[in-house]
């Protein structure tokens, strides 16, 4: 099994070390040369992938594009692409692996398109996105699915925690947060990566999957309770509105790649935060 990994970031890096432990052909992308040298020096053969792409870039994607899988993990950036420029370059980047030989795609999108969605969310929920990127992820979707049809899964993931992120940081210590009873949906790395493993495995044919952890506290509750297991300065919530926000329920998900999640418990997971000036 050959996986390109178009973009090894947060979430991207250890995916590709974990598909290379679990004996699968594994090639990445960074953004610069010397970042994709960096990455072959420890043990994932680099491609240096910067969007927009143009033609010489293309030549010299031959070999990444043509693979068994790839999975596209290339967030926008906030300065780098405005969302409709992000949309137009990532449906290049696909249509571009397609023409290569890319057999299988895996774009990883975001819970956002379902944006100001109440209540439970399931996989079937028609998403409403109000953001920019979750307008953005969701125009990537819908074109991906049009043109690569039952070879494209996407994996709409909730708020991601794990290694040095966790939105804690940015809460501690401020006054004044509203809608403290709102449902939190958050997913850990290690289970994103598991579950993008069991996608490549198993080739589904059902088209989109959703991840979120399945405890879903409210937002006062968690991140109070995270605060002080960081040792961090509690945060204070003015009210407890907004418990019938909208709470992602991925129990299909998890039935249909046979999977458990390990950090199900989000208030039993500590914030892995190493370094805390932010």
């Amino acid at each position: 099994m050959k996986v390109s990994i178009c973009g090894c970031g947060w979430l991207g890096l250890p995916l590709a070390h974990y598909l290379k432990n679990q004996g699968m052909q594994v090639q990445g992308s960074k953004r610069t040369l010397a970042d994709a040298q960096a990455l072959s020096h420890n043990g994932i053969l680099g491609f240096p992938l910067a969007l927009p792409l143009n033609k010489e870039a293309v030549e010299e994607l031959n070999d990444f594009f043509d693979c068994d899988v790839m999975v596209v993990n290339i967030p926008p950036g906030r300065k780098t692409l405005l969302s409709a420029q992000y949309a137009q370059s990532i449906l290049i980047l696909c249509e571009e692996a397609k023409r290569k030989g890319c057999r299988r795609l895996i774009f990883i999108s975001t819970t956002s398109v379902y944006g100001d969605c109440t209540g439970t969310v399931s996989e079937k929920t028609i998403p409403m996105p109000t953001t920019e990127s979750g307008k953005a992820h969701y125009e990537i979707e819908q074109g991906l699915m049009a043109s690569w049809g039952e070879q494209v899964t996407v994996l709409r993931l909730a708020g991601l925690i794990g290694p040095n992120r966790h939105p804690v940081k940015f809460l501690s210590g401020r006054s004044n947060i509203q809608q403290g009873g709102a449902p939190v949906n958050l997913i850990h790395q290690q289970d994103c990566i598991r579950a993008i493993t069991a996608i490549i495995r198993s080739q589904p044919v059902q088209s989109v999957f959703h991840l979120a952890a399945s405890q879903h506290p409210s937002r006062a509750d968690y991140y109070t309770a995270m605060a002080k297991l960081a040792g961090l300065a509690v945060p204070e919530f003015t009210d407890n509105c907004g418990e019938n926000e909208k709470q992602v329920d991925a129990l299909f998900t998890c039935e249909q790649l046979g999977l458990v999640l390990d950090k199900d418990d989000l208030m039993q997971v500590k914030p892995e935060l190493d370094d805390l000036k932010y």
